[in-house]
């Protein structure tokens, strides 16, 4: 297995001065995003996400299963991220804690802001709903996983198409798709991520971290929008403590990212 790289101290020192000066080690500006590119494939549901280098791919499945109990009438959405181990030199230690961190974010952004109408997805209330699998694999990692993850998540589900259905009684039929027209899902709203890393005591902050700035990161704070401009999820995580301005302003900022992101996942699902 391949050591975990950390920067070195002058790699370090080297950002930081550079972030002072309002410059990144890429080349971008401040606020200034990687080139984002949405690839739809040959099939339903799939979809690969370009973000700088950072690849990810995503693919939607579906099966017939139970409901739980206590949502008798609601389908079931899953999300599972797997990294490559190919992927990055990093990942051989924090691999699975980043697996978990994508997947609880795609939970949060996407199941838990009812971006899905899982209601939809019933079949035979109590006996038989659809069962929808988001698998996101992470192919390579250059940093800021979770926006790449979501935009790959919520292009695939717009992308995908099940099998129509005939109902009688309890009694279901699953049309084979050459023979109906599959049926697309019924999604909500589009919910995007934009992610921000902070620096130093917190007074430095740059949108969409590269690899480097991520591990250098002391703060990062993860602004969820629909096209809306409704705030769907917010998160933070890291040991300092952003005031209001600071979050006002990442909302700011996200509130114009999402716009130019929300034009690119319309290109996309339609092409």
């Amino acid at each position: 297995m391949v050591a975990e790289t950390e920067p070195s101290n002058i790699e370090t020192q080297f950002l930081l001065d550079a972030l002072q000066r309002g410059h990144r080690t890429d080349g971008r500006g401040i606020y200034d995003y990687r080139t984002l590119k949405i690839t739809g494939g040959s099939t339903s549901g799939l979809v690969t996400v370009q973000l700088g280098q950072t690849r990810v791919l995503a693919r939607v499945s579906c099966t017939v299963t139970r409901p739980y109990p206590d949502r008798p009438t609601e389908g079931i959405v899953q999300f599972n991220a797997e990294m490559s181990s190919l992927c990055a030199p990093h990942v051989d230690h924090t691999m699975r804690s980043q697996e978990v961190t994508v997947t609880r974010m795609l939970e949060r952004v996407l199941r838990q802001s009812r971006a899905i109408d899982t209601e939809a997805l019933c079949i035979v209330a109590g006996h038989k709903v659809w069962t929808l699998r988001v698998d996101v694999h992470i192919l390579d990692d250059a940093g800021n996983l979770v926006d790449a993850a979501a935009i790959a998540a919520i292009c695939a589900l717009r992308r995908f198409r099940r099998p129509d259905v005939t109902v009688d009684g309890e009694t279901a039929v699953i049309h084979d798709m050459r023979d109906r027209n599959p049926v697309p899902l019924s999604i909500h709203h589009t919910p995007v991520c934009v992610s921000f890393a902070f620096f130093g005591a917190g007074e430095l902050m740059v949108i969409d971290p590269s690899l480097l700035e991520e591990q250098a990161r002391v703060s990062w704070f993860t602004v969820t929008l629909n096209a809306h401009k409704e705030v769907c999820a917010l998160n933070k995580a890291g040991g300092v403590a952003l005031t209001h301005e600071q979050i006002k302003r990442c909302v700011q900022v996200a509130v114009a990212k999402v716009e130019e992101i929300n034009e690119k996942i319309q290109e996309a699902v339609n092409a």
